[in-house]
């Protein structure tokens, strides 16, 4: 008579349990502080990176530089003072002339030193939203970078659970081979499959570190500690909040638009500057002689000479002007050029990234309601017809396998929405670093 072992309920009961326990733990979001050390939060980030970030720091500086351009600009000219001595005197009523001194100021036409000073004060404007754009886009990569991490910290997560049920599994299938009811095939698969998720955890381990790296170098934290516990973001079923809204705004809010339209104006206000050009600019002067007094008759008696000059540039070779007005008109069109070019970007990039959110908030969604639902029962009836006898071990590994391929799935499309996201509202022009972000 032959006697047919069955498996123990003990360790049916304990795989079960591990199974259901790690399909809730692999969607269960982790519980944290704003106050614990062991999380990194994206609003301290970013706000690190508006104090502390060199490239944004060189930016506003070259832009409070610039701005200390316009009274340069407006000022007059030097004055000039001359003095000269007399090798040859010429003899005078009263004496030789020993020595004579002229002092010169240049006057720029009327309207000149104005516009000049407008063109430098544009100029500090477009070089302040040009440190603004930087700061939004310092921004976009901080958030791409921490959702990265955040992928990364979710597959580390998903594969520790993972490896555990391999660990079940392993076990299981040794008590079955033990007591003659499975094959050694089943244990070394067990163990292969654990070999191979070392070499995803090596690669994790590389991709964490790069990400860690990012954030240091972006935010100027070089003492940034990789988290213990996964960073906190937004859950799917908000993302559609975070974006809602027409992109009408979306060139007029971006600081870059704002750039390109002062450096039209500048542009413009150039073209009045060269125009003024064809006219002349005045120099008035000032002429001190100094005459010795010589021995001469006393009917003799002159005295120093004092005069006063005008002087007036000619604008005779026009040649130069014509070429800077029209470099003026040209540059004023490059930049008009440029703006369109912009608001074309803008408008297509926003489109598309619409529909690429969308696209995965669908996948999200049949991540969510079907495909792991449905593998999750798969794996539920494997695991019955396994504990019956009427399957074998890699028909389970191979269920258990597919949902932990199809939660990868889930938290890659998940981080890859956040992403998108950013972006969208980085097209959109709502992203700051000093917004407070979860």
């Amino acid at each position: 008579m032959s006697i047919r072992f069955s498996w123990p309920n003990s360790i049916a009961a304990a795989l079960l349990g591990t199974l259901l326990f790690g399909f809730q733990y692999a969607f269960a979001q982790q519980p944290d502080s704003p106050d614990d050390p062991a999380v990194l939060h994206l609003d301290s980030l970013l706000q690190a990176a508006e104090r502390a970030n060199p490239s944004l720091r060189a930016a506003r500086l070259r832009a409070e530089a610039r701005a200390l351009e316009e009274r340069q600009a407006s000022a007059l000219p030097d004055p000039t003072v001359q003095g000269a001595g007399h090798l040859y005197p010429t003899v005078t009523a009263r004496g030789p002339q020993r020595s004579q001194w002229q002092v010169r100021q240049s006057i720029p036409f009327p309207g000149k030193r104005g516009l000049r000073g407008e063109v430098a004060a544009l100029g500090a404007d477009a070089a302040e939203a040009d440190a603004e754009a930087l700061a939004k886009n310092l921004a976009l990569s901080i958030e791409n970078a921490y959702y990265e991490l955040y992928r990364v910290q979710r597959r580390e997560s998903l594969l520790r659970n993972f490896e555990e049920q391999l660990r079940q599994f392993e076990s299981a299938a040794s008590t079955r081979y033990e007591v003659g009811e499975g094959p050694q095939q089943a244990i070394l698969k067990a163990q292969i499959e654990r070999g191979r998720l070392e070499m995803r955890r090596e690669a994790l381990r590389a991709d964490r570190r790069s990400a860690l790296q990012s954030l240091a170098q972006l935010t100027g934290r070089e003492d940034l500690k990789a988290p213990d516990e996964p960073v906190n973001v937004v859950p799917p079923t908000e993302l559609g909040e975070r974006i809602e809204g027409g992109d009408g705004g979306a060139v007029t809010d971006r600081p870059e638009a704002e750039a390109l339209r002062q450096r039209i104006e500048q542009a413009e206000t150039e073209i009045a500057l060269a125009r003024r050009a064809f006219w002349p600019d005045f120099t008035v002067g000032a002429t001190y002689t100094d005459v010795r007094q010589g021995d001469l008759t006393p009917t003799m008696n002159g005295r120093d000479a004092f005069n006063v000059s005008l002087g007036i540039t000619i604008p005779l070779w026009r040649g130069k002007q014509e070429a800077r007005l029209e470099q003026a008109q040209v540059e004023r069109r490059r930049a008009e050029a440029k703006l369109k070019d912009f608001q074309l970007q803008v408008r297509t990039r926003v489109r598309e990234l619409r529909e690429r959110l969308h696209r995965q908030q669908r996948q999200l969604t049949l991540l969510d309601e079907q495909l792991l639902p449905q593998a999750e029962t798969s794996l539920e009836a494997t695991l019955s017809a396994y504990k019956a006898g009427r399957t074998d071990f890699l028909d389970l590994l191979d269920a258990e396998r597919t949902l932990f391929q199809l939660r990868l799935d889930y938290e890659d499309t998940h981080a890859r929405a956040l992403q998108t996201t950013a972006r969208l509202e980085h097209a959109l022009g709502r992203l700051s670093l000093n917004e407070a972000r979860p």
